[in-house]
């Protein structure tokens, strides 16, 4: 089959098979980036554009000696997401996820898309909307009338009773000779404007269901359902070998877990749902690790750090953060959750959701020496609470949200900088002290000052002793 005509230059990312309303009706989706035809004649357009294409899955060509080398059912349509507070476009498609539905049209594909700087999206677009403009929109840069079996579809005998030749009122010789003249007169028109005219004009477009500035290239999705609602959390692997643990709440997204899937750094190969058994499997090139999708402990240190997190997988119950599926863990009783953007202060003071308050808290005490170098580091818990290092109750760095470290430098060490640093997250109304330090100074560096003056008599008590020998030298000399 043909397609010479159809791409430029392009590079696959996932093609699948689409059930539909009728298994005569089944669609092979290809999802792909390619050159955009556009960019040199205008400066300000995307050199490179993402597409989604479909091809009839019983497409077999033409009967006639042209057609039936090419397809005649292929189409493709720009894909578009688009952050609908920043109104940046992301052209570059990077993965593709299909999710199905039992009712066809609202099968779901998430894809993620990045720009040229790397930023990343990730858009969701329905089976039936694509199918929409597949079989509504014109076909860009063709102005004729569009031949009445529409390029695209599936064709069946009886397509040419949009002629209504009344072939029922004919012989039956005559019949299926008109029967035959129109299907080959239909066939030609038809592989003409697939083949010369595949793109559809009206682009398939989605505004982004969450946006980062972290690049992303492969995706997973897990449906959850809890007590009250679905909810469908997102699993995006970073280019720096870490996972982003997103779930889609109903006033927007949230990035509420960064996960390090391996022992030491690697590039994520590749990442795969087990949805029955609640599994995640991710791989490098030298390592296959299994992780819980649910990893509850993580926000194991309180109440507040186990609701505030928002993970659906997770809630409190008998002073642990317990996941949803460990129900013979707290059986018929109702693990305490709170999956809205606004929640309430005094959602875990009720005596039955008992507080574990500072119980994860960090605390060190180090040594340093005078002049000496020392960082603090705080590791952010949560990518919407700010953090701050505070010395003896003053504030001496403050780190907004989003940062994934909060650090505090100290270039020289002088007397007036030891002492305790706490570093103290604050989300809203909740507050937590993550890490204490105590700095204070070396016992050694003690013990060798307050020695520091008897060792110097001793060297002047022995240069003394040496001076009266030498001059007693002297002396005996010059008296022989």
């Amino acid at each position: 089959m043909s397609l010479a005509f159809s791409f430029a230059d392009p590079q696959f990312v996932k093609g699948a098979i689409i059930k539909q309303d009728k298994p005569h009706n089944e669609k092979i989706y290809l999802f792909f980036r390619e050159d955009n035809p556009e960019w040199r004649r205008e400066p300000i357009a995307p050199r490179i554009i993402s597409r989604v294409a479909q091809l009839c899955k019983r497409d077999n060509g033409g009967s006639g000696s042209v057609s039936a080398s090419m397809w005649t059912t292929f189409l493709k349509a720009t894909l578009l997401c688009v952050d609908s507070v920043t109104d940046r476009h992301f052209d570059h498609l990077q993965n593709v996820l299909i999710v199905e539905s039992p009712i066809w049209s609202e099968t779901k594909i998430y894809g993620v898309f990045s720009n040229e700087w790397n930023y990343s999206a990730v858009c969701v677009y329905s089976v039936g909307e694509i199918t929409e403009i597949f079989q509504t929109s014109s076909f860009k840069g063709y102005n004729d009338e569009i031949p009445s079996v529409r390029p695209g579809q599936v064709r069946n005998i009886g397509q040419c009773e949009f002629y209504n030749w009344k072939s029922r009122e004919m012989k039956k010789m005559k019949s299926f000779v008109l029967h035959y003249d129109c299907q080959e007169h239909e066939e030609k028109n038809v592989a003409r404007v697939a083949d010369s005219y595949p793109e559809m004009t009206e682009k398939v477009k989605q505004q982004a269901v969450f946006y980062s500035k972290h690049f992303y290239h492969q995706i997973g999705v897990h449906e959850v359902k809890v007590a009250d609602d679905t909810y469908n959390v997102l699993y995006l692997a970073t280019d720096r070998g870490t996972i982003h643990k997103v779930v889609l709440l109903p006033k927007g997204a949230m990035n509420i877990l960064e996960i390090q899937p391996f022992r030491s750094s690697a590039a994520i190969q590749s990442m795969i749902l087990d949805n029955t058994r609640k599994k995640l499997f991710v791989a490098s090139a030298n390592e296959l690790v299994q992780l819980p999708m649910d990893m509850c402990g993580a926000y194991k240190d309180s109440c507040e750090s186990c609701v505030l997190a928002r993970d659906p997988h997770c809630g409190w119950i008998n002073g642990i953060c317990a996941s949803i599926y460990d129900s013979d863990l707290y059986g018929k009783r109702k693990l305490l959750q709170a999956l809205t953007h606004d929640v309430s202060p005094d959602i875990c003071s009720s005596e039955s959701h008992s507080n574990t308050k500072g119980k994860g808290t960090i605390h060190r005490e180090i040594r340093l020496p005078r002049q000496s170098r020392y960082y603090l580091n705080c590791s952010a818990k949560s990518h919407y609470a700010d953090y701050t290092w505070f010395h003896n109750d003053q504030n001496v760095t403050h780190c907004s949200s989003g940062h994934h470290h909060c650090i505090h430098f100290i270039k020289n060490m002088t007397d007036d900088l030891y002492g305790t640093y706490s570093c103290i997250s604050q989300e809203g109304w909740f507050e937590e002290t993550l890490v204490t330090e105590d700095l204070v100074r070396p016992a050694l560096e003690t013990m060798q000052f307050r020695s520091l003056l008897p060792t110097d008599w001793a060297i002047k008590a022995s240069l003394s002793s040496w001076l009266g020998l030498l001059h007693m030298v002297v002396v005996v000399l010059i008296v022989q």
